[in-house]
């Protein structure tokens, strides 16, 4: 009996066993699937501190940009960069088109105010290819949603008016955008007046937009959109540059212009222009005084183009000693050069010819054509202008000139003047100015020439000069008369 009890109780003990064995083996399988778990847990954990660690970043970046922006803002407004009348100014980065204006008509657009803005201003609004518009600024809520009077350095929500902004043309356009993104408000007027592509005084007036855009590159220059936009504004910029002008045999003057060394390429030179005089002027006194740079050249795109792709630059940059800047090498340029806003506003192939930086048409065959060697530079060797005698050979001059303006509805105006040298008064030639397009003058040139070449005897040369190049068109004017007009004068 004992034996069998015995027997019986080793059973239970070995079934015990076998069913404790696979309890242990069910748990450690479980084991196994709990540590891959708890490894996968882990790993979510991890990339969403990882995730959230790159967000802290790009937020920390973003604020650190949106302060490296706010400061150069303020250099700006309350420095030499200052365009002519500017308190403040917004780059428009939203323009939302499914808020609801309170006054119908009106246009809700967002942005970061720099300076100070107050509700019932009137302003200016740029965009596009150079276009400026006159608006208002009806109502201005701040980053609580709240109407307020007035808003200083932070996110706003503006209601402005239409003003001069023209209608849709297509009838059929569905949504409309009167407003384009990344426009600039300002109360900087400009002078800019993109109907005439040869508008001059920008220099002075600091370029508004362009400084707008430039402020905020660096918080939005990845984006393709606002890339294009700044160098739109580029293209329809004039800018200033030191100088050192010297006479040659020739009695006209060799321009020389400086280089300043590319940071990231010491073997690469780049052409220093500036967006306002009073900067090329502190430049020209810190910097370039000792290379004899003594005088200051205005030129447009198409011209700092030009030099900047000559044999001793690799480029050019804007407003090298800040406080904004920008470095256009050579191969943005081609690229700029090659769009149809460039095309448009300056012809093709006019930043080919280092012409245009000495004053010239752009058009090296028509330089020497018209000048032998292009238009005088007036500098060093000064130069006399006075109106012509009514003698026979002028009156029959005039009315050659007249006949040819009458069939030709591209001039507008046309005025002819006596040039001389002031050491040399008996080398006379005429200087027609012509107020005509552009890109109708290269061929209207030619065709005055002719027109006034049988009767060219006592004075041999005839100058021409684009009228709405030049800088001092009010003086030219009052002193002188209008050979031929159109227009009512």
């Amino acid at each position: 009996m004992a034996l069998f009890g015995k027997k019986k109780k080793d059973e239970e003990l070995n079934a015990e066993s076998a069913e404790n064995r696979q309890s242990n083996s069910v748990t450690d399988e479980m084991k196994v699937i709990l540590e891959a778990r708890e490894e996968e847990q882990q790993e979510r954990e991890a990339k969403a501190l990882e995730r959230q660690q790159e967000q802290d970043a790009a937020t920390k970046k973003q604020d650190e940009m949106n302060e490296q922006v706010k400061i150069a803002s303020e250099k700006v407004l309350n420095g030499m960069a200052k365009p002519e009348g500017m308190t403040f100014f917004v780059v428009l980065d939203e323009i939302p088109l499914t808020a609801e204006p309170e006054t119908a008509g009106n246009v809700i657009v967002r942005g970061d105010i720099r300076g100070t803005i107050k509700a019932g201003t009137d302003v200016y609004l740029y965009q596009g290819e150079g276009c400026k518009y006159s608006v208002r600024v009806e109502k201005i809520r701040n980053e609580n949603r709240d109407f307020v009077d007035e808003a200083t350095y932070e996110r706003v929500e503006l209601e402005i008016t239409r003003g001069d902004i023209p209608l849709p043309t297509d009838p059929d356009q569905s949504v409309e955008r009167p407003v384009e993104r990344f426009a600039v408000i300002t109360d900087a007027p400009g002078i800019e007046n993109m109907a005439d592509p040869a508008c001059r005084g920008m220099g002075k007036a600091g370029n508004p937009r362009t400084i707008a855009m430039l402020c905020e590159y660096g918080r939005y220059g990845q984006i393709p959109e606002f890339f294009s936009t700044t160098m739109d504004c580029v293209m329809t910029s004039e800018f200033l540059t030191p100088v050192k002008i010297t006479p040659a045999k020739n009695g006209k003057s060799n321009i020389s212009f400086a280089g300043m060394t590319s940071r990231k390429d010491q073997n690469v030179s780049l052409l220093p222009v500036f967006t306002d005089l009073k900067l090329a002027k502190d430049a020209q006194k810190r910097a370039f005084s000792k290379q004899g740079l003594g005088q200051v050249f205005s030129m447009s795109f198409a011209q700092a183009a030009a030099i900047g792709r000559d044999a001793n630059h690799q480029g050019f940059i804007v407003n090298p000693g800040g406080p904004v800047s920008i470095t256009l090498p050579v191969k943005l340029i081609n690229d700029m050069v090659n769009t149809r806003l460039f095309k448009t506003r300056f012809g093709e192939g006019s930043a080919d010819n280092a012409s245009l930086a000495l004053g010239g048409t752009g058009n090296r065959n028509l330089d020497d054509f018209i000048g032998k060697g292009g238009p005088q530079m007036a500098g060093l060797t000064k130069i006399v202008i006075r109106n012509p005698l009514n003698t026979p050979e002028f009156l029959a001059l005039e009315k050659a000139l007249k006949q040819y303006c009458g069939s030709h509805p591209s001039i507008a105006r046309l005025m002819i003047l006596i040039s001389a040298p002031e050491a040399d008064q008996k080398r006379q030639s005429y200087l027609a100015l012509v107020d005509c397009s552009e890109e109708a003058f290269a061929a209207e040139c030619k065709g005055l020439a002719a027109a006034a070449k049988p009767f060219m005897k006592s004075v041999r040369t005839i100058q021409f000069q684009l009228f709405s190049k030049l800088a001092d068109k009010e003086s030219f004017e009052k002193r002188s008369t209008w050979l031929y007009s159109k227009l009512p004068l």
